[in-house]
């Protein structure tokens, strides 16, 4: 059950609900998790409240989208790269420069998840 959190510009406020739906159909389809596990955090920053790296690594950037993902242990490096190369791909086509997007992704296991299911 990947909890995605994402730190973005208010100029991109607009964007959210087709972010919400490239990142999540991105891993869907490069994880092979469940569609319905949909759990996002869109945080909004004014200008000056996010710092970073214009050039790093060989990047020319002016902004950033920083995405981070809370997944549970067991995905391969393969398929963790894979999914992220899609949320890439997905949200450039949203117009979102490939290097202005940054992910960071933790792992997690058994005992760190709680989400109960409704009551019978």
């Amino acid at each position: 059950m990947p909890l995605v959190r994402v730190d973005l510009h208010d100029h991109h406020a607009d964007l959210r609900p087709a972010m919400s739906e490239a990142i999540h159909s991105a891993l869907v389809e490069g994880w092979g998790m469940p569609a319905d596990d949909l759990f996002h955090v869109f945080r909004l920053h004014a200008p000056g409240d996010l710092f970073f790296s214009r050039t790093y690594p060989d990047a020319d950037r002016s902004d950033v989208v920083i995405i981070q993902i809370l997944a549970y242990n067991g995905y391969t490096p393969e398929v963790k790269q894979r999914g992220a190369a899609l949320v890439v791909d997905r949200l450039a086509a949203l117009g979102i420069p490939r290097d202005h997007v940054l992910i960071a992704i933790t792992e997690n296991g058994d005992g760190d998840w709680l989400a109960p299911a409704k009551e019978a």
